[in-house]
């Protein structure tokens, strides 16, 4: 890849990671951190990569990078905070809530695999052997999580009301 490739790359996907890391978590300055080391990643390794695999590269990095961020602060969370005194993370979305908000809070009670595999495919719109790629999974089972993911997203939906998914 060249200088002027990886220029391209930043303009081309730089908001999309970030809103691929954004939906694992709602720390901006995480997930701000997280893609600019896939950045920095792609730039170490830019005469390695071709351009055409520099989306998935990215991808695959920010994906890698946040759930090691997110396991050592879910430790830390542990140890500091007593277990009997934590809130439930399954609630009902008050009526305020706009629909992205609340598809947003469903994604959440979705396994990490599941979570990505859905907003790779449905908002990043990647192809699965892309997905498979970049989440080191195979093709089926990519189609596997991508159809548990929609089902428990409108199950979710329906517990809060939303029949229309």
């Amino acid at each position: 890849m060249t200088d002027r490739e990886y220029h391209q790359a930043v303009d081309t996907y730089s908001s999309n990671a970030y809103r691929f890391a954004l939906s694992y978590s709602s720390n901006r300055p995480l997930c701000e951190d997280v893609v600019q080391d896939a950045y920095l990643a792609l730039w170490e390794q830019r005469e390695r990569i071709p351009m055409e695999k520099a989306r998935a590269y990215l991808f695959t990095v920010v994906y890698h990078k946040l759930m090691s961020a997110l396991r050592h602060q879910t430790v830390v969370n542990h140890s500091a905070v007593d277990m009997a005194q934590s809130q439930p993370i399954h609630t009902t979305p008050s009526v305020e809530f706009d629909l992205a908000d609340i598809l947003q809070r469903a994604m959440q009670v979705l396994p990490p695999v599941q979570r990505a595999i859905l907003q790779l495919r449905d908002v990043e719109d990647m192809s699965y052997k892309e997905i498979a790629n970049t989440l080191k999974l195979s093709d089926q089972q990519v189609q596997v999580y991508l159809f548990r993911a929609r089902v428990a997203m409108k199950k979710q939906l329906k517990l809060w009301g939303y029949d229309h998914a």
